[in-house]
């Protein structure tokens, strides 16, 4: 895969993370104007807060991408991420279904009410004997 091939917003697991601490503004980013209350500060330091696991803001859009709040002023270490680089891959492999599962939320199902919900667990149902069974008395 060619970084021409890679639509960020059709991934977004570089802005996963799964501390406080995961993207760190650099001394470039003080000329930046980003707003205090996005950042946490950490032993004298600052760092772009997160939300469920991922920058604040990331946000995901009405035809399912995923795009920076603040792109146009994001700090240092999100301009440094190029598509397609190891750093890339990494994350892509490592956080990918992270991202997928906001990018595409799972659709909420239903409480089933009715006999069906009487049914055993599948475990239990999973340790019948192999081999025939007798038919009911």
């Amino acid at each position: 895969m060619s970084p021409s091939d890679i639509d960020c917003t059709t991934c977004g697991a570089c802005c996963f993370g799964t501390h406080d601490r995961y993207i760190a503004l650099m001394p470039e980013d003080r000329a930046r104007a980003i707003p205090e209350n996005l950042t946490n500060d950490s032993d004298s330091r600052r760092f772009m807060k997160m939300c469920e696991g991922h920058c604040a803001q990331l946000a995901r859009t009405d035809d399912a991408r995923l795009v920076c709040g603040i792109y146009d002023i994001r700090p240092e270490a999100c301009r440094a991420f190029r598509a397609g680089s190891f750093e890339c891959m990494k994350a892509r492999q490592h956080r990918g279904a992270l991202a997928e599962a906001v990018r595409n939320p799972a659709p909420i199902r239903p409480k089933i009410i009715g006999p069906e919900t009487e049914l055993p667990p599948a475990h239990v149902i999973a340790i019948l004997p192999k081999g025939r069974m007798k038919p009911p008395a």
